[in-house]
């Protein structure tokens, strides 16, 4: 499962190069993952190596990256939590296997959403709420198979 931080680094650098707005927008996907700045590096590292050694983009994707950003901004902090605990819930219920498990929980731990992810699949009470879960979260769907 790709990172959503990487996802950005794609829009962002879609013409082989970024500007300062598509920085500022990067910045912003950071700070919504609680990404440190050693995960952000690594990341970036990653990213970048599969970037040309010459350039003659001007930054023109930061439309899309700032459509991503804001389309991430309308709903992941307030209902990223409650999706990670439902999506848990799922996999629960459907029965998951270890390697599920420990795929997902790892990318849920990345992006911030990992004991939601484990207070769904583990917690006993009240079943959680059936939600709409994003488009966001389909690799994390196929991945558990819910």
């Amino acid at each position: 499962m790709k990172h959503p931080y990487t996802i950005g680094l794609e829009y962002g650098w879609g013409d082989d190069a970024l500007n300062v707005e598509g920085h500022h927008l990067l910045s912003k996907l950071s700070k919504m993952f609680h990404l440190s700045s050693k995960e952000r590096e690594n990341i970036e590292m990653e990213f970048t190596e599969t970037l040309p050694a010459i350039s003659q983009g001007v930054g023109a994707g930061k439309t899309a990256l700032k459509a991503y950003v804001r389309d991430l901004e309308n709903w992941f902090p307030s209902q990223g939590d409650r999706c990670a605990q439902y999506l848990g819930r799922m996999a629960l219920d459907v029965g998951m296997t270890k390697n599920g498990w420990k795929s997902v929980y790892s990318w849920m731990n990345s992006i911030g959403l990992g004991t939601s992810f484990a207070m769904g699949a583990w917690m006993e009470g009240d079943e959680p709420q059936e939600i709409e879960i994003p488009a966001f979260f389909d690799d994390v769907v196929s991945a558990l198979g819910v």
